[in-house]
Order: structure tokens, then sequence, then C-alpha cells
């Protein structure tokens, strides 16, 4: 299957809002989020289109939304050699499992070459196995990992720069 990542405009708010309701219902399980009143939960994006730092893609095959993901540019405003995060990933259920999401991060990460960070609640386990593996089969193993006990949360850093990278095929 092909995976295209196409770069989400302003136009295209409304569909990236209702794919974050898919999102945090599949994150509720770790976060404890209930739905407000309305059903749904609540989301506020205005800031993806107000700061430049954010940048949402829609991951697409065959002509249809099969996920998305944002990849922030962390420390943009004060470092010019500032380190790529990708701050939400999702692929819809119906799609996993299938290697889809390995080809999505694969085509995230070539889109820079930069210092790269992916994080992982810790009670997210199948997220956490998701990212060790994209992330050591992408880097030949060379990228480091921390748990930070302050945010209860699995980091892996690593960066593509070097002429020994060796993207995924």
């Amino acid at each position: 299957m092909e995976i295209r990542l196409m770069p989400v405009k302003i136009e295209q708010k409304k569909s990236l809002y209702n794919l974050y309701q898919y999102y945090h219902y599949d994150f509720s399980q770790y976060t404890d989020e209930d739905l407000g009143l309305d059903g749904r939960f609540e989301i506020d994006l205005d800031h993806i289109w107000e700061d430049p730092r954010w940048n949402p893609y829609l991951i697409c095959s065959q002509d249809k939304i099969i996920g998305f993901l944002i990849i922030l540019f962390e420390n943009y405003d004060t470092d010019p050699d500032p380190t790529h995060v990708i701050y939400d990933f999702m692929i819809l259920r119906k799609y996993r499992r299938r290697g889809l999401g390995k080809i999505a991060a694969v085509q995230a990460f070539d889109l820079y070459q930069a210092n790269w960070k992916v994080v992982q609640m810790k009670s997210n386990e199948p997220a956490i196995h998701f990212w060790r593996n994209v992330v050591n089969e992408y880097t030949s193993g060379q990228y480091s990992e921390v748990f930070r006990e302050d945010i209860s949360k699995f980091v892996q850093a690593f960066n593509n720069r070097t002429p020994s990278h060796y993207p995924l095929k």
C-alpha cells in the first residue's frame, strides 16, 4: 500500500479536529480523559495554525485518510538547530498492524535531516513497543532512550544527519 503524508491546510482544520476525536478516544484508556457534555473531547487546535513550530500531516493511502501526525519543531523560536518531535501520531484501528504506521513514521523522519525525539507515556505499552521498533530499525540501533520520571514518559532520541544513516526500505 502506498502511503503519503499530506500537509494539513487551514481549510482542512475540521478534518484534523475530527481525527483528534478518535485520537483522544484511543488515549482515554491511558489518560482517563472524559467526554464533554456535548459528547466530544475538548480539543483546541488553533495554535497549530498560529505557530510555525507545529506541522500537521494527514496520513493517506489510496486517497483515504488513515491517520495523522504532528511534527513539532521544539525550541524553534530560541534555537537555530531545533529538535523535531513526533508530537502526536495516530493510525486508524482498521489500518494498524499492517506496517503502514512504520511507513508513515519513516516518511516523517525523512522530511527533515534533524535531531529527533519520539515520546510515549509509560502506560502506553503498544506505543512504546511500536516506536522502539521503528526507531531502532530506522537508525540501525543508533539512538538513545531515557525514561523521564518527571513526566513518566519514555523518550527515544536520534539524528538522521549523519552519512551512516540508512533509512528503512
